[in-house]
């Protein structure tokens, strides 16, 4: 045995370090996509907890390990008539009157690693994109009966650290009824918020600053 090790030496050397080489890479792979993973832009839309529903604030908050710029906020509201995007950056001047801080009519700026930021109500952002679509409501129901409200889809457009693309994030919350249709609740139709990289999803995004802001 250690005749037959001592003639093959060289080859069995040769495949240590070819096993060791195997290790390494491997553990680079895992070291890199930690760090990808560390890297990667991370921002949770959610509704805050509690009963007011309607009333509950939608809160944006940045998981990510820098600091992000928020640009603006897009909501796409689905009805049975169809779908109208609205931008809900900034708040309505005219219920906020001239002398407001600007913290209270904009959700533009920075947002550091950790922090949530209390956008507007969903009942205001559900007023403001069913007024701009042309649709009354009274509670959160649209007064005319034919039309029905399905879903409302918010796009958070940021900036991540140093980086000079923007990429979206995304979560979409159905819109529900009670049986006398006199009650409309929220409800996330997916766990967490999905984000948006892709050169289509940017195109679109440029289409939102020349069209929409």
């Amino acid at each position: 045995m250690l005749d037959w090790i001592e003639q093959n030496s060289s080859l069995i050397s040769m495949f240590i370090n070819a096993a060791m080489l195997l290790v390494w890479l491997f553990y680079a792979q895992l070291l890199f996509h930690s760090y990808h993973r560390q890297r990667r832009p991370r921002v949770l839309i959610n509704k805050g907890i509690g009963g007011q529903d309607l009333d509950s604030p939608c809160l944006i908050c940045n998981m990510s390990q820098e600091a992000i710029f928020l640009y603006f906020i897009m909501a796409k509201l689905t009805t049975s008539e169809g779908s109208h995007f609205s931008a809900v950056t900034d708040g309505e001047a005219d219920s906020l009157g001239d002398k407001a801080k600007r913290s209270s009519w904009t959700r533009q700026g920075p947002l550091a690693s950790g922090e949530c930021l209390d956008v507007f109500s969903f009942r205001q952002i559900l007023t403001r994109v069913a007024g701009e679509a042309g649709i009354e409501l009274h509670d959160g129901v649209p007064v005319n009966s034919d039309i029905e409200l399905k879903s409302l889809e918010f796009h958070v457009i940021s900036i991540y650290g140093s980086d000079n693309a923007p990429f979206g994030a995304v979560r979409q919350f159905d819109i529900h009824y009670d049986q006398e249709r006199n009650t409309v609740s929220l409800r996330p139709n997916s766990i967490d918020t999905h984000s948006e990289t892709s050169r289509s999803y940017r195109r679109q995004i440029k289409r939102w600053l020349e069209n929409e802001l």
